[in-house]
């Protein structure tokens, strides 16, 4: 490996401070504007999971050529996040599409200079087999994933990071293994399992296994698990039920298994093992946690999520849900085939023109959509004879509309009486201390709400957390009621911040949580005499201080995962000498994410203008400011978010 450009440039390991470096060094002259982008959009994924809002961004990087060096490598690395967003996202053909343009721009000779970029040539070619497979061109598949598993090998004796290299070796074996899950290919998955469990071995008796990060050994661990999964489906299908039971045993002893990707996974095996009830709830757990990764529904995602989970509440008897999704599914049916075939349409023209495999390409489309014609041909025959049967079972239950619009009054009423207790949770009265002023708000956008705030005084000590739970309506409002519960229990006795956020991630996590919910949250700690501020930060929003003035900024913290989503997590606190002579402002993404009817955001950049051109006489002057610019912003459009805003000012 000749060089470690773009790695020591990017530091991918510190993403609080990507997009800072990044426009620093851009304005020093040392990179250029594409690159800066890169820096930007990365940050997007890694740092605040908008993988939908990098997408065009990463889509522009690469719109143009480029003869500088250094760009090319930056495009390379683009062109590998996009892959990965496009395919994760359910979009097989993107992904594959893409990956297909990067490697005719970008030669394996160029990769080669850069340990980061080659890394993500690898990625981008093993993609590329991943869509052959969706297409059942299983040989020229296995030939595909061959060719790059092995110059992964082979890189391995030259690179610079071992501890980077191996993560990147590893997620070569998900990409492959999955894919033959996916598409039912079986007998393929068994040897590229066994070459995983080997690589693993070889890992932890190597000489280097001792001296790597912990985060390496987890990414290790992590793939290995999703490896085991996969051969617990194989086994099950091949007629294999002891070892199917044996690799799903040992994959539910990984932290793997109780992510929300993880839970996705028994869901499936789950399926294949007939226990369709057992997965039909497991299903039902995963539509909020899903959000995170922002995926849209397109036909390899139908396939892939939607499908399987129609089939899990239908063979459960769960007829009810099996219609909402079905009716899901066909609703969206319409526009997803029109996209499909616009976008395919379009990029046909362009694989064509540089590939120079005409007859191939044309061979692998025309497969794709008999393949995706039969399929969805089968399932719309399923969901008319459900649809045949449903009509019928309704007619007999007519006679109880009446009663049904009685229990939605009584629903709508105590509603009512859930936001009034919810909203009871939260103080309206504050602390009144010499030279403390705080005052917050809660808005919910719906009748109760997950967004939270709240105090606790001990001694001089002001204890104050302000939170976001996932989802919104009432499972959010009970998932709020409990993280308040415990945030005035652990408060009380007078913990660190990172110790309550520590203790609360222990008791909300794990397999209580079947609903998969989790909680970003600030929690503070303010000498009110010193003015000296403990806090920590679990995946929230960053807060806002010195409001009031021109040297008002987003505080940099440590980046700590939310509240919920893996147990035995250790959170890390920070502190600030003194706020003293400051005003600071922590709040939910009902603020800056508050949308339009033309679903444009308020937006970081005008909420800081607004804290920097305004002098405020108070923090309630503050919130209600910031309350009267979303009103504005939104004008007739409905709440998206929750709307949480708590500021702090200490004289």
């Amino acid at each position: 490996m000749k060089d470690d450009i773009v790695y020591t440039l990017l530091k991918p390991y510190d993403n609080d401070k990507m997009e800072q470096r990044g426009d620093s060094l851009y304005e020093a002259g040392e990179i250029s504007d594409l690159c800066r982008k890169f820096y930007h959009a990365f940050a997007l994924c890694s740092k605040y999971h908008k993988f939908n809002t990098a997408v065009p961004i990463f889509q522009e990087i690469l719109k143009d050529g480029s003869e500088d060096s250094l760009e090319r490598l930056f495009q390379i690395n683009a062109a590998s996040e996009l892959t990965m967003i496009q395919r994760y996202q359910g979009h097989i053909e993107k992904s594959m599409l893409t990956a297909i343009d990067a490697l005719q721009r970008f030669t394996l000779e160029e990769a080669q200079t850069d340990q980061m970029a080659l890394e993500s040539y690898i990625r981008l070619g093993t993609f590329i087999g991943d869509g052959m497979v969706a297409t059942g061109d299983y040989d020229e598949a296995e030939k595909q994933f061959q060719e790059f598993y092995q110059l992964s090998c082979d890189m391995q004796s030259s690179v610079l990071r071992q501890a980077e290299w191996y993560p990147r070796h590893f997620e070569l074996f998900e990409i492959i293994i999955r894919a033959y899950t996916t598409s039912g290919e079986y007998e393929r998955v068994l040897p590229w399992v066994k070459r995983c469990e080997d690589t693993a071995e070889a890992y932890y008796n190597s000489a280097e296994f001792k001296n790597m990060p912990h985060i390496t050994t987890q990414y290790v661990e992590g793939y290995l698990a999703g490896a085991q999964i996969c051969k617990a489906i194989a086994m099950e299908n091949l007629g294999r039920p002891e070892e199917a039971a044996e690799a799903y045993s040992n994959y539910l002893k990984s932290d793997m298994a109780h992510t929300i990707i993880g839970r996705i996974n028994r869901a499936f095996y789950l399926s294949a093992n007939h226990r369709y009830r057992e997965a039909a709830v497991m299903f039902q757990s995963l539509d909020k946690a899903l959000a995170v990764y922002s995926p849209s529904i397109s036909l390899d995602w139908i396939h892939e999520y939607y499908l399987p989970k129609f089939e899990a509440n239908l063979h459960a008897g769960c007829r009810d849900s099996a219609l909402v999704q079905a009716t899901k599914i066909c609703e969206t049916l319409d526009s997803t085939l029109t996209n499909y075939m616009h976008d395919e349409g379009s990029k046909l023209g362009h694989i064509y023109a540089s590939l120079k495999k005409e007859e191939k390409i044309i061979e692998q489309e025309e497969r794709i959509i008999l393949q995706r014609t039969w399929g969805l041909s089968i399932f719309l025959v399923l969901v008319i004879g459900f649809f045949i049967t449903y009509t019928i079972r309704n007619r007999r239950h007519s006679r109880r509309l009446a009663e049904v619009k009685a229990v939605q009054e009584r629903i709508e009423n105590e509603l009512r009486i859930a936001r009034d207790i919810q909203m009871s949770m939260v103080p309206h009265v504050f602390p009144q201390h010499n030279g403390l002023d705080m005052h917050a708000l809660m808005e919910p956008a719906k009748e109760v709400g997950g967004d939270l705030y709240g105090y606790v005084i001990i001694d001089n000590k002001l204890y104050f957390a302000v939170g976001d739970v996932s989802g919104k309506g009432i499972p959010a409002s009970l998932f709020m009621a409990q993280v308040t519960r415990l945030f005035h229990t652990l408060a009380d006795e007078a913990l660190m911040p990172a110790e309550i956020c520590t203790i609360m991630n222990k008791e909300l996590s794990g397999e209580d949580n079947v609903n998969g919910m989790f909680v970003t949250m600030f929690v503070g700690r303010l000498d009110m005499q010193t003015g000296h501020l403990h806090f920590c930060n679990a995946g929230h929003n960053p807060p806002v201080i010195g409001c009031g003035t021109q040297d008002a900024h987003f505080l940099e913290m440590e980046s700590n995962a939310p509240i919920g989503l893996w147990p035995d997590l250790e959170y890390i606190g920070e502190e600030i000498d003194t706020i003293k002579g400051q005003q600071l402002l922590v709040y939910t993404d009902g603020l800056n994410e508050a949308e339009n009817p033309e679903q444009q955001q308020l937006g970081d950049d005008h909420m800081l203008s607004i804290l920097r051109d305004n002098r405020f006489a108070s923090t309630k002057q503050i919130i209600e400011r910031l309350e009267t610019e979303v009103k504005n912003h939104r004008q007739d459009a409905i709440p998206s978010d929750d709307l949480t805003m708590l500021c702090i000012s200490l004289n």
